[in-house]
């Protein structure tokens, strides 16, 4: 499609016909008129533009469109929660519990047998800095030295605490000092340790939480709180938490995601790209609309088997993570040989046909297209032996290839579209938002790598 084209499809698509004097101009000049003003309603501020309070903070409306965004996102995007497709997923949960037992809710954290005292400080510093990629073996490293998880030791050194871990090499170091220093100054200024915070708050799920969230750029939002809470109970550190059923599903990527393909969660239209979600106004949104409808699943749950849900539904958070991140991943990939055959095998490394191959005849095959590992049936994934070509810890393993959410999902249906979670670019920081302001009149500005 030429740009002309695509003006055109444009007005007509909204219903404005073009003005006769567009027809005379190149395709070069209306692209300058087009592009110039689009730019300057979307990503150029000015002064007199007004502000936008963020965490605190003054700071001028990134553009035009900031403000309509801002005033009109939910209106736009219409989200609502699918009360029978919530029934329809409480019941697929409910199956998989009495096929495959408890053990799939359950966190799979290897804690090396520490004491409740000590998983509970690792936690606690930890999972506020799982983002990108979480720490690795971080109980291990409490055997390694349990001085470096003490809170003064974190406050004195957060740089030599971040090294310990091994996650400096991360992104967004800046940010992860901030939460390391200002965890530590949270258990000291409460004069607890991480353990003794459900004592100290009541023993109060929701008190605790609200803790949490409550410092200020400690890294605790409403995601991790859940999450570290739900941890706590899941890995026997706190016993019979009063409000525990009101810590909900701590909604991330993957959470997101399922709620979108599972349909539990409409939307008016599909998710933008980050690059229009200015201050992330949509993420946000879609984020605490997945929470309420896992909500409302687990509702639902309680309705259709309450001997299989469980007490909150938080509980059903690191198995609706898993499936999102190992079932809702376009890593099958569909070949066909030289000869015709078709296979599928989990990534694109693949050079030769594995039918011809078990026959002693190396043919060449060709990469056709990424599919989720749902797509097909399940008698056609890769296998040796009858098992799946996957690590036995992988979720299609433990499922063999079918998912739970499958009834749900319909994924084999020709209308099925495998709906994307929202992406976020930081409101502050070095690659921000905030750090991304271009001036009317001047150009240039945007994101930097």
């Amino acid at each position: 499609m030429t740009f002309q084209e695509f003006i055109e499809d444009l007005n007509r698509r909204i219903g404005i016909a073009l003005p006769e004097v567009w027809t005379a101009l190149t395709e070069v000049q209306l692209a300058q008129r087009f592009l110039e003003r689009l730019n300057e309603y979307f990503f150029q501020t000015y002064e007199g533009i007004g502000t936008v309070t963020f965490e605190g903070d003054e700071l001028l409306y990134f553009s035009e469109f900031h403000k309509f965004w801002e005033a009109h996102h939910q209106e736009i995007l219409q989200a609502r929660i699918d009360r029978t497709q919530a029934r329809m997923a409480a019941q697929a949960l409910s199956d998989a519990i009495k096929r495959y037992g408890r053990a799939i809710l359950s966190v799979t954290h290897e804690t090396h047998g520490l004491p409740p005292q000590a998983i509970a400080q690792v936690r606690f510093f930890t999972a506020n800095q799982e983002f990108r990629s979480p720490p690795k073996d971080q109980f291990g490293k409490y055997l390694e030295n349990p001085l470096r998880f003490e809170a003064q030791e974190v406050a004195n050194d957060p740089m030599g605490f971040l090294q310990f871990l091994g996650i400096t090499r991360l992104s967004q170091t800046d940010k992860r000092l901030d939460f390391a220093r200002n965890a530590a100054k949270f258990l000291l200024d409460n004069e607890m340790t991480a353990f003794a915070m459900a004592q100290r708050f009541g023993n109060n799920a929701v008190a605790i939480r609200n803790a949490l969230i409550s410092m200020p750029n400690m890294g605790y939002g409403l995601k991790k709180a859940n999450m570290f809470i739900r941890d706590m109970v899941e890995l026997g550190v706190w016993q019979d938490l009063e409000d525990f059923d009101e810590v909900d599903v701590a909604s991330d990527i993957n959470t997101m995601k399922l709620a979108l393909r599972t349909r539990i969660l409409r939307t008016a239209i599909p998710l933008l790209s980050s690059f229009l979600d200015i201050f992330c106004y949509q993420y946000s949104y879609i984020d605490q609309m997945s929470a309420r409808a896992w909500r409302t699943v687990w509702e639902e749950w309680q309705q259709v088997d309450p001997n299989t849900a469980p007490l909150s539904p938080c509980q059903m958070d690191f198995l609706l993570y898993r499936i999102g991140r190992e079932y809702c991943n376009e890593k099958l990939v569909r070949y066909v040989c030289e000869k015709g055959h078709v296979f599928y095998h989990f990534g694109a490394g693949m050079k030769h046909c594995r039918l011809c191959y078990a026959k002693g005849q190396r043919v060449r095959a060709q990469a056709i297209e990424r599919l989720l590992p749902c797509q097909v049936d399940s008698a056609d994934l890769p296998r040796e032996g009858g098992h799946l070509l996957l690590n036995a810890e992988n979720m299609l393993y433990t499922f063999d290839g079918v998912c739970i959410f499958e009834p749900v999902c319909k994924p084999k249906e020709e209308d099925f579209h495998a709906l994307n979670p929202p992406k976020s670019i930081s409101v502050k920081g070095q690659t921000s938002w905030t750090n991304s302001y271009a001036y009317r009149n001047r150009g240039g500005g945007g994101m930097m790598a």
